[in-house]
């Protein structure tokens, strides 16, 4: 594509340049072609006709800072491991929770980097999420808060914390190849190209992933009760099936390693009881000029390899009211739904979650509202 000039501030820290609001990929970043690296990282601005640009390195502190500043209560004793540097992270004044996350962090023991120790998880969640926006044009069309919020954490809820984000995002380069951005094209998109792509992506993976991750000639597969025992990314991979909620965490955790916005959904109890059982599904974010908006659909595991032409996996144009739980039945009122978020706030909302009761530990939002009146109308 024709990259917009960068004014040489853009060098040294934040620049806003102005752009064709109907080209939402003239917010992509600039490359040095001869070494085939990103130089600048450019992020949707407030304004359809702006975009921000950094350099890689003050993305990746920005990003660091919100992760921590953010940070969950289970990841505060194990952050250096993770990869926290309590001289790399400042907490903002205003967030009296994350100064005082800070100051733990000070006063854990730092090693110094030595042969067979890693620099963690973090490094490797900033490199693939930034290699992710250079490559893959949806990922332009994010607001930056979105990106940062649905595509940057390490973690979805409370689950085991691994190291499965280049995993993830190798196993799914090969079959995204067509939506890759090349670097010597001229490459102009319109918002709805971006939202097609997109689409088209989502079904893919949602389609592909169970077989790539999954043993030869046996796709990961659902199997009832397995959380928490099983519902981190590296588990079900290993073993090879999950129930709802780790095969949901899977497939957000794939769809954020390519630069797609998804966090997880569900109801810790049909109609309010807990002796109704629970679910838990996938919610992605649409962007467009309205601001974007929130789709769900399901994992759709257990589809072999040769078989993905015929699978019918669940994508973000289906009905609502095709999928199993979506129905006036249950959505009467009395059942409540949570997404959870990664940003905290005084004000914030926690996510219940059936697997841990009384653990208040994950942000989320109530979408109660939202899913009434969408699955309230199924008949």
């Amino acid at each position: 594509m024709n990259w917009p000039a960068l004014p040489l501030a853009a060098a040294v820290g934040l620049a806003t340049v102005a752009v064709d609001a109907s080209s939402i990929l003239s917010c992509a970043g600039a490359y040095d072609h001869d070494s085939n690296k990103i130089l600048m990282i450019g992020w949707r601005g407030l304004n359809s006709d702006a975009c921000l640009y950094e350099t890689v390195e003050d993305a990746r502190v920005t990003m660091t800072a919100y992760l921590w500043n953010n940070v969950m209560v289970y990841d505060i004793p194990r952050a250096i491991s993770l990869g926290f540097s309590p001289s790399a992270n400042s907490a903002s004044d205003t967030n009296v929770i994350a100064v005082e996350e800070q100051r733990k962090l000070q006063s854990l023991q730092t090693q110094p980097c030595i042969d067979g120790l890693s620099d963690g998880i973090l490094n490797q969640t900033l490199h693939y999420s930034l290699l992710a926006k250079s490559i893959y044009p949806w990922a332009d069309a994010l607001p930056k808060d979105v990106f940062m919020e649905y595509v940057v954490p390490f973690a979805v809820a409370n689950e085991p914390r691994t190291d499965y984000r280049q995993l993830l995002f190798d196993s799914l380069r090969d079959s995204l190849k067509e939506w890759e951005r090349s670097l010597d094209a001229n490459q102009i998109m319109s918002g709805e190209e971006v939202q097609t792509s997109m689409k088209q992506a989502v079904k893919v993976i949602n389609t592909r992933l169970w077989s790539i991750l999954g043993k030869p000639n046996k796709p990961i597969v659902f199997n009832a009760g397995l959380t928490p025992r099983i519902y981190d990314p590296l588990s079900v991979i290993a073993y090879g099936h999950s129930s709802c909620t780790g095969l949901a965490i899977l497939l957000i955790a794939a769809l954020r390693s390519v630069g797609i916005a998804a966090r997880l959904a569900g109801s810790p109890a049909w109609w309010g009881d807990a002796d109704n059982g629970n679910h838990s599904w996938v919610e992605v974010f649409l962007p467009g000029e309205d601001g974007g908006k929130w789709i769900f659909l399901e994992p759709t595991p257990g589809i072999a390899e040769g078989d993905e032409d015929t699978a019918d996996a669940d994508d973000l144009d289906r009905d609502p009211c095709k999928r199993w739980f979506c129905h006036s039945s249950r959505f009467n009122g009395t059942t409540r739904v949570y997404a959870t978020m990664y940003t905290k706030s005084e004000s914030s909302l926690f996510h219940p979650m059936a697997w841990g009761v009384g653990d208040e530990g994950v942000v989320g939002v109530n979408r109660s509202d939202y899913y009434t009146g969408v699955c309230g109308a199924c008949l």
